[in-house]
């Protein structure tokens, strides 16, 4: 008992000493304490801040435009139509702020497609936009100031009008199943799935319209040149690759393709073969194109399956469900380090910076530059 009572004595003066250390000591525990919750309270601002503006880019405002044609302008061969002349077609729809992959901050917002929007304004590619804000359509003509007029063609859109967005409240209904696969947002968004089978709305519509009159059109997301952005880029322009087979719709190639697996295995584990970055035909072959996917989304849809356009391709030319009328499709694949190109950007956005490169090949400074690039790396 003795004993006890000894080390029961010890802990208690010991904490009897803590207690005075604690309320009593210059450096006291409880400023000590007080300190690093501060410190704490301001890290956790310093990286929310950085995370708001940096990462999720929440901010309220536009990006600041570039207006480049102060000091330069656009070399008139740029202007002329090639003989392979490629109209751009893209649209920009406001979905808001949403979660893009599964990462904890992997989200997209409004100001962040705006950013790589910039882009657009050194494509001197002829560019049917459909746009659908009145404050979103002032700041893509903005971007495309600098170019002529005639190279521009804006549309107003109401997205309930767009055909793939009548099928919101089918692919809402698939989606809050507690049983089907949850892939952010491409299985929790039913927006986003219409809005990326509405690519192919406007593109079957540019088609019909033929606003500029060029043998080929070509879909073009508005974050595919992202990586240009923030850098000293030269104005370029996109044209069909090298001995691009007009009876072909061409992609960038992410993943190689199984034939094998089913459309319901594909759509329900999100597997990509093709990548909807980038679309590329002439206007009969991409007409062809857009009827039959919109014809497999419906296929789809009455099995009770949805998904984003990538799936979707994958899974109308699957053994299961391609037709023998189908288009083929050409791939185009980029290596890691090929045309600039690093990560996932070289597997779906290559066939972008494959017609980037063919227009820059026919360009005779440019050409010896990229010329004496190669030889440097010999």
């Amino acid at each position: 008992m003795s004993l006890t009572r000894i080390i029961i004595g010890k802990l208690h003066r010991q904490w009897i000493t803590y207690m005075m250390s604690f309320r009593y000591g210059r450096w006291t525990l409880r400023r000590v304490l007080v300190g690093s919750l501060g410190l704490s309270f301001l890290g956790i601002g310093i990286f929310a801040f950085y995370s708001i503006v940096f990462t999720l880019e929440l901010l309220p405002w536009n990006p600041r435009v570039n207006m480049w044609c102060d000091t330069e302008k656009v070399p008139e061969y740029m202007l002329q139509a090639a003989p392979d002349e490629m109209t751009v077609v893209t649209m920009f729809i406001d979905l808001g702020v949403f979660k893009k992959g599964e990462q904890p901050l992997a989200y997209h917002s409004p100001y962040k497609y705006k950013r790589w929007m910039r882009t657009f304004g050194k494509m001197v590619n002829r560019v049917v936009a459909y746009i659908e804000n009145e404050e979103d359509i002032e700041y893509f003509k903005k971007i495309r100031s600098c170019l002529p007029p005639s190279h521009t063609k804006v549309i107003k859109i109401h997205r309930e009008e767009l055909p793939s967005f009548k099928y919101l409240a089918q692919i809402k209904s698939i989606y809050s199943l507690p049983s089907y696969p949850k892939y952010h947002p491409n299985t929790v968004y039913p927006e986003y799935s219409c809005a990326m089978h509405a690519k192919y709305d406007v593109l079957q519509r540019s088609c019909i319209m033929d606003f500029f009159n060029t043998p080929y059109i070509a879909w073009v997301d508005i974050g595919l040149f992202r990586s240009l952005d923030g850098t000293d880029y030269p104005l370029f322009k996109l044209v069909p690759p090298d001995k691009f087979n007009p009876e072909r719709v061409g992609f960038s190639q992410a993943w190689p393709q199984d034939p094998v697996f089913t459309p319901e295995f594909v759509l329900k584990n999100k597997l990509v073969w093709v990548s909807g970055s980038m679309v590329l035909a002439t206007k009969e072959y991409m007409l062809n194109f857009t009827r039959d996917y919109k014809e497999a989304v419906n296929e789809l849809l009455d099995q009770g399956l949805s998904n984003t356009d990538q799936e979707v391709i994958y899974a109308m030319y699957s053994a299961k469900m391609r037709k023998a009328h189908y288009v083929k499709i050409k791939t185009y694949l980029c290596h890691p380090g090929q045309l600039g190109l690093f990560g996932p950007a070289s597997r779906y956005f290559c066939l972008g910076y494959v017609c980037k490169n063919a227009w820059d090949k026919r360009v005779p400074h440019i050409r010896n530059k990229i010329s004496g690039v190669a030889r440097d790396h010999r």
